[in-house]
């Protein structure tokens, strides 16, 4: 009989830095190992060669469960804000069975910490969302998960779907999903199939298996952690790249959009769809969005509507390089009206 796969939940890495350009929030979506719990929790000592050098944060352990979520968020107000809509929303079961944990920076403020928000020794430069990729990375490992999806503070995860999208795959492969095809030709230039094939695109995430993990831990997680701190690539080219070096195959994810969307009508047919993440979901928009998602009545969507949406169209959606966009969803009403 097959034995029952659990999934710990994205986990945040945040940071405490005000500088104008940040390294916006990540997360993990793990399920978990060894009989469907997850290693690092004081009760699977054998997954401690999983990640040679990492040593599993007390704060983790202290949540008592046997999923987790990983995340990374910035400190900033915004994306301390946006955090908190993820875990007010899908993240709210898994936060509460203890698969949602966010990472921060060492200077963490410590009124922002708490039993899903800890705090690493990671600086909070741009150039450090890598240092918590990696620190992801090697928690993942350690902690025996089956499964690992690493997102953003601003993606909508549909935790039904994932596991649904898993149930079937085998994470004893060393595979990984998420949108192929990017960073050819710029990045792992001395690499042919990343030369051949790209590497992840980042907006939607991807999804790491435990042998791909225990592939990248292979050296401990020191090794790892040097080879992510001299690299000036964005972090999610240099996962790519060391996957692509350690010849786990990337495939094409379902249904993950990175794309941004300013019609109601798209979240709407999306929210009913086989969908598993979206990205650039605003706080007020993701609360709206999780709520269509549920099924709630109109009296409790009808209130997060109006504080996510104008005229039909996602609030936050009217910047500059979304011009186009947002002027069409105007003009339709969301996209209800030709």
């Amino acid at each position: 009989m097959a034995v029952a796969r659990r999934l710990l939940l994205p986990a945040a890495l945040a940071s405490a830095c005000a500088a104008l350009h940040l390294p916006p929030p990540r997360a993990a979506l793990l399920q978990g190992g060894e009989g469907g719990r997850l290693a690092g929790d004081g009760r699977h000592a054998a997954n401690a060669s999983a990640a040679k050098g990492h040593t599993v944060s007390s704060g983790l352990r202290a949540l008592g469960g046997e999923r987790g979520v990983r995340h990374p968020d910035d400190a900033i107000p915004r994306y301390h804000e946006a955090l908190l809509a993820q875990l007010d929303t899908w993240a709210a079961r898994p936060a509460a069975q203890g698969r949602y944990v966010a990472v921060g920076g060492s200077n963490y403020p410590e009124e922002w910490q708490g039993s899903n928000v800890l705090r690493s020794e990671c600086g909070d430069d741009m150039k450090s969302i890598s240092c918590k990729e990696a620190t992801l990375l090697a928690e993942g490992a350690s902690r025996g998960a089956d499964w690992m999806y690493v997102i953003g503070e601003d993606n909508y995860v549909h935790t039904g779907h994932v596991e649904e999208f898993l149930s079937d795959k085998d994470p004893s492969a060393a595979v990984a999903y998420g949108g192929v095809g990017c960073g050819k030709g710029k990045f792992c230039r001395d690499v042919k199939a990343y030369e051949e094939g790209g590497g992840f695109c980042g907006g939607q995430g991807y999804i790491i298996s435990r042998a791909a993990l225990q592939l990248l831990l292979a050296d401990g997680a020191p090794a790892l952690h040097a080879i992510y701190d001299k690299s000036a690539w964005p972090n999610d080219m240099t996962t790519s790249c060391q996957l692509r070096k350690r010849e786990v195959r990337l495939a094409s994810g379902k249904s993950m959009y990175s794309q941004p969307f300013a019609k109601i009508a798209d979240y709407e047919g999306m929210a009913h769809s086989d969908f598993l993440s979206s990205h650039y979901i605003s706080p007020p928009v993701m609360r709206w969005l999780h709520a269509e998602v549920e099924g709630a009545p109109d009296s409790v969507k009808m209130p997060l509507k109006e504080k996510a949406f104008d005229n039909g169209c996602a609030i936050g959606m009217d910047k500059p390089h979304w011009a186009k966009e947002w002027a069409d969803c105007q003009a339709t009403e969301g996209g209800r009206k030709q």
